[in-house]
């Protein structure tokens, strides 16, 4: 009677385990067939219904800055039906920031299409300087030029570039380093796409050619 006993316990137990590995079989396989799924679904461009987003990296244009044209200060570059001038660089000493300055881009845009489009200083404009540090424009300069500044008058964003027609002014400016005497100014001729960033346009920015803002 004993061994009957331990016959049917050892006979439950092998039940069991053979029921566990084989839902443990089943959990695999529904994993990998998940994870199949949304990899189809990854790779589906043309599925609307994709459930997972790429990566952030992958998201970034390869091809940014790719084509880059130099110019020099007052002279026109040309690219993406826009012909670019940068006239002049204004710097402003901020008594209020201790080791920085405020930097001033005056500039033409001519839009060469038959239709209007609109850039921004943010997202059209840089400085480039040291170790390949990059400095965007910033709002607080308006205000700064706004108050204190009478012969800068700034255009605020969005900067509207008529058809078959021109942009001449300032745009928003830069905080820099308030020693920074050279550095690049780049312009992506972007027209009526914001993300259309292959081309830029650079400029090399020497001390001669910053003057100081009256």
């Amino acid at each position: 009677m004993k061994i009957s006993k331990i016959s049917a316990l050892l006979l439950c137990a092998a039940m069991a385990l053979s029921v566990s590995a084989a839902c443990e079989k089943d959990d695999k396989s529904s994993k990998s067939d998940k994870s199949i799924s949304d990899s189809e679904n990854y790779n589906n461009s043309g599925n609307e219904d994709t459930t997972k987003n790429p990566p952030q990296e992958m998201t970034l244009n390869p091809a940014l800055g790719e084509n880059q044209i130099n110019a020099d200060i007052e002279e026109e570059a040309d690219a993406n039906e826009t012909i670019f001038k940068l006239n002049s660089i204004i710097e402003a000493e901020v008594e209020d920031l201790a080791g920085k300055k405020y930097i001033y881009l005056n500039v033409d845009i001519s839009n060469t299409t038959d239709e209007d489009y609109s850039l921004s200083s943010l997202n059209n404009f840089y400085l480039l300087h040291g170790d390949n540090i990059m400095e965007t424009s910033d709002l607080t300069t308006m205000f700064y030029a706004k108050n204190n500044l009478k012969d800068i008058a700034i255009t605020q964003d969005p900067i509207i570039v008529p058809a078959k027609g021109k942009f001449s002014g300032f745009i928003s400016g830069f905080e820099v380093p308030a020693d920074l005497d050279s550095f690049t100014v780049g312009f992506y001729p972007t027209q009526n796409n914001a993300n259309n960033k292959q081309t830029v346009i650079e400029v090399e920015v020497t001390p001669d050619d910053i003057q100081p803002a009256k």
